[in-house]
């Protein structure tokens, strides 16, 4: 009797941590994924840092308490954009009056996590192909707002929650301060939303400038339809300001692979950086307002060949932009 009534416990146990291992095991690879936890150990690192004076030992700590121990989301970024636990100790040398302002924006991203998935269950309902992906929240050393692996978005939190009131007075470009000018607490939607676009899009082997401005519009525009509310980047604002100049100026130099004067300039330019994202948001603004079927642009501005000569040129010619 006895016998009969444990080999039945250890049967329910068995179908009930099957059970539970099934559901978590759906959620995982159907459920977009946001992780946080890297922005807790890092500012841990940092006020460690801040009390020993030894700067070997500094860079050990970080080491040990955050890049050894950070998500799979910040190993990967640390590999695309080259930085390690030394050259994070140095930035936060560098920088102290920037990461004394950032540090209480950076701590309010998990609140801002359910309106993140909301904006993305609204990406659903836009375009019904939606992949799943997963995304980082990571803290980077300056080095970058995001960037995108496959189906993974990496975002650098102290940049993606920069606004006007961070303190980039320690810096020597205007990268960040044109950065954050426009910026808002609600910006984390449109750069988390930006981002998960691009894990949509055919982005392999892209050379071209027009390609590329595609690619990086298509991201602002759509986020734009998803989120329902018109774009205030600093380089749509002063795009609209100067589109007459730009459209000219881009149609000379679109079909080359020089980005210098469009491209991921922010340190370099004199005048407003990212103007090609600019480019490529009016470009796919266009082809959706003379499109008969919007969903269908929708799918076709995020499914487009951006590498794809012929389809790019297909696309402009399309979007009537330079008729």
């Amino acid at each position: 009797m006895n016998r009969v009534l444990i080999f039945c416990s250890k049967s329910c146990l068995l179908v009930l941590i099957c059970t539970l291992f099934t559901t978590v095991q759906v959620y995982s690879q159907n459920g977009p994924n946001f992780f946080t936890t890297d922005i807790d150990l890092f500012w841990k690192a940092f006020d460690a840092v801040q009390v020993e004076p030894d700067s070997a030992k500094q860079v050990e700590l970080m080491k040990h308490m955050y890049t050894d121990k950070g998500t799979p989301g910040l190993k990967k970024y640390m590999e695309v954009m080259d930085f390690d636990a030394a050259k994070l100790v140095a930035c936060i040398h560098k920088y102290p009056k920037f990461w004394a302002s950032i540090r209480p924006n950076t701590l309010q991203i998990k609140e801002k996590i359910p309106a993140i998935e909301a904006a993305v269950e609204d990406f659903r309902k836009l375009y019904p192909e939606l992949r799943n992906g997963k995304m980082y929240f990571t803290i980077a050393a300056t080095r970058s707002a995001g960037t995108v692996m496959d189906s993974t978005n990496l975002l650098g939190t102290e940049v993606v929650t920069g606004n006007k009131s961070t303190d980039v007075s320690e810096f020597k470009d205007n990268r960040l301060s044109n950065f954050f000018k426009n910026q808002g607490s609600d910006n984390i939607l449109w750069i988390a939303i930006h981002e998960y676009i691009h894990t949509q899009q055919k982005t392999d082997g892209n050379n071209i400038l027009l390609g590329q401005c595609l690619t990086e519009g298509a991201a602002d525009f759509v986020a734009e339809k998803v989120l329902k509310s018109t774009l205030t980047n600093s380089y749509i604002v002063y795009g609209r300001s100067h589109e007459d100049t730009l459209k000219v100026q881009f149609k000379k130099e679109m079909m080359g692979e020089s980005y210098d004067n469009w491209m991921y300039n922010w340190s370099r330019t004199k005048t407003m950086g990212d103007l090609g994202y600019f480019m490529g948001y009016t470009i796919c603004k266009s082809y959706y307002q003379h499109a008969k079927d919007k969903k269908k642009a929708i799918k076709d501005i995020i499914t487009l060949d951006y590498s794809n000569q012929a389809a790019i040129l297909k696309f402009l010619e399309d979007s009537k932009y330079y008729n």
